[in-house]
Parts: structure tokens; sequence; C-alpha cells
């Protein structure tokens, strides 16, 4: 299913094969920002202490990480950036593949969140961020729209999503965190793909900064949320 506007265009179905379909129709986007599955998916019982735990589904299990990079330098244009976000045990993986691909790794974002996830305090720190790896092409003159009067710091603080914007997406990212991300690293009417779309915070945030958007989704419950989201921007 294509589901297509002049501000976005979204694919329910397989990331390799829309992803080969794009490079057949020789699409070039000026950012990939997207946020793939962790595969840390288990059984817990955080559900005791009345919050979700981290038995996402079965999406989140067996998942292939490097396939789709492969193409992803084919559809970046030549000074466009990429924003990769995954499980702290993964992205040294992601980042060195990355690299064979010629790309290269320019710093590591972190989302602090005001909200995490409670553990057991007597035995563990708690896990209170995620990360995500910003990489560009070798010589791209890249974009980078500082925000802070001094230094960029590579912090986003925000809190897992709650209230009117939580959907039933298990790992679903705060669009004020996808905003912050798209503000600094392209500019109005660029266009950003998101191969791993899940509910669509990605999409929701290049509409609301006057940006165009490509994502793709293989789950179809998820794809009809992203869908909902997208068509309720004003």
């Amino acid at each position: 299913m294509i589901i297509s506007t002049d501000r976005y265009k979204l694919y329910n179905g397989d990331c390799l094969e829309i992803m080969d379909k794009l490079i057949e129709e020789d699409v070039k986007v000026d950012a990939i920002i997207t946020d793939p599955p962790y595969m840390i998916a288990k059984k817990n019982n955080f559900h005791t202490m009345g919050r979700t735990g981290i038995d996402f589904g079965e999406w989140d299990k067996n998942v292939d990480l490097f396939s789709w990079l492969d193409r992803m330098p084919k559809l970046l244009n030549k000074n466009g950036s990429v924003v990769i976000f995954n499980d702290w045990k993964n992205l040294g993986d992601i980042a060195r593949y990355c690299e064979s691909l010629d790309l290269e790794i320019k710093d590591l974002l972190r989302w602090e969140k005001r909200n995490p996830m409670p553990r057991n305090r007597d035995r563990r720190y708690i896990t209170d961020y995620e990360c995500a790896i910003w990489l560009v092409n070798k010589k791209a003159k890249w974009t980078f729209n500082r925000q802070d009067e001094k230094y960029q710091r590579p912090k986003f603080v925000h809190g897992v999503v709650s209230g009117k914007e939580k959907t039933t997406h298990t790992t679903q990212k705060p669009t004020s965190l996808m905003s912050d991300i798209v503000n600094i690293h392209t500019n109005e009417n660029d266009t950003i793909l998101d191969c791993f779309m899940g509910s669509g915070s990605t999409g929701v945030a290049c509409l609301n900064t006057n940006r165009k958007f490509i994502g793709i989704e293989l789950d179809k419950s998820y794809f009809n949320i992203s869908c909902e989201r997208l068509r309720n921007v004003k």
C-alpha cells in the first residue's frame, strides 16, 4: 500500500524491497533519520510496577541490522546526514558497517529520559537514555543548524511518550525529540526518509517543521497509526 500527498509518501511493505524501488526511481533524500528494531525484546515483570515491559513483539527479534544499510548511500544526497537510533550494544557494529560503506561518523547523540522505566534500584543503574549515531558522506558539506548560542551539546532531554501523544506502538519516540533532530540536521523543504517508520513520529516532526517525508513500515497496524497521525497534522 502507498499513501501519497505533496507533503509525504508512506509505504507499507518490506524495507529492502521499497528501498530498491526508490533507488530504481532515482529518489534522493536530504537525510535518513530512523529507529530500527533494537533486538532487545524479552519477557520481564515490569508490568507488576505499572509500566510497559520490554517484550515488544516479534518485530524486535531476529532482525537483519545491516542489509538496509547497503541501500542507504544510493538514496542519500552527497551532503545529506544519517541519524540511526539503536541499542548501545548494537551501535558499534552498525557504525563499523557504515564506515565500510564510506560513510563518516561525526558524533554520538543521546536522548536523556525525564521519566525512565524503573529498575531494581538496589542492584542496577536505571537506564535513562538512548543513543543514536550521526553519519555523513566523506567530504560532505552537511547541514548543522546550531540551536544553542554557545555550543550544541549532543544531549536531548525529553520524557517518554505519554498522554494524548501515546499510541499502541511499544517503542514510540517523542515527536519533540525528533523535531529537535530534524531542525538541527535538515533545512525547510528538505526530504527526510525513515526506513522504519513505526508510529510516525519522525514524519510528524517533518511536517511540523515544513519538511517533506518518506516513510516505510512493514507492520500494517503501525502503518495505519502513522497514516492517521500524519493526516491530523495541520
